[in-house]
């Protein structure tokens, strides 16, 4: 199901394009909706081999999960850096974690923080994520809470459901800012509304220590932020 939902969104994006590329991996999908592995990773290989970063990312993807072929995590880093070497940075955040894991490889979190600073760089939230996780824990690079805070805020602005829960955490904490519980609450709000459990949890926790008025307050910056996040979003292209 998650390679299902992958395609997918990779498709969403393709539906504003034409040409070879989109109509090979419009079969791709249809493969893959289909189970038909086999099939979809002699396209993706076809493609990979020809210098595709799609391709070559989506094709890293099946030698992860094993569709179509026997997992093999050697095969996957091989084509994850593929892809991202062409600069395309769901590869890059992969990449990173592979580094991070030791999988097809001995772990390397230097090296996984330097593949997450490239996609974080490149405007990846789940990489920006990831790479304040790294700051955070001091894994891979020196601990810098600051730093930390930083990229989970960056993650946030994106809409990440965990980058808006760990900027809600860190507001309650002062991890790396300044306690803030009314700021907490907002954040928490957010990441509730973003689909994390977590956050609707810690939203509740935080408004049985506030005030009424802190409560409402901290719902009305909420409302404000997502107000303001759908008015770029609909605002034309010039």
């Amino acid at each position: 199901m998650r390679m299902i939902r992958i395609i997918g969104a990779w498709l969403l994006v393709l539906s504003l394009s034409t040409g070879a590329q989109s109509a090979t991996l419009k079969e791709v999908a249809e493969a893959i909706k289909a189970k038909d592995f086999e099939t979809a990773l002699v396209q993706l290989q076809e493609m990979a081999a020809a210098g595709d970063q799609t391709g070559q990312f989506l094709l890293a993807m099946m030698y992860e999960n094993g569709r179509g072929t026997e997992k093999n995590e050697a095969e996957a880093l091989k084509w994850y850096r593929a892809a991202a070497e062409q600069g395309n940075a769901s590869a890059m955040n992969n990449l990173a974690q592979f580094y991070l894991k030791g999988k097809g490889t001995e772990a390397n979190p230097a090296e996984a923080v330097k593949w997450f600073r490239k996609a974080a760089e490149k405007g990846n939230a789940i990489a920006q994520y990831n790479l304040g996780l790294r700051y955070a824990k001091g894994e891979g690079v020196e601990q810098d809470l600051k730093e930390a805070f930083s990229w989970y805020r960056k993650s946030a602005e994106q809409g990440n459901r965990f980058g808006l829960f760990n900027v809600a955490y860190a507001y309650a904490t002062g991890e790396g800012v300044d306690k803030d519980e009314v700021q907490a609450m907002k954040w928490a709000l957010l990441s509730a509304d973003a689909g994390f459990k977590r956050g609707a949890q810690f939203a509740a926790f935080l408004k049985s220590k506030l005030t009424e008025e802190q409560v409402q307050l901290a719902q009305e910056q909420a409302l404000a932020w997502k107000k303001a996040k759908s008015q770029v979003a609909e605002a034309p292209a010039n």
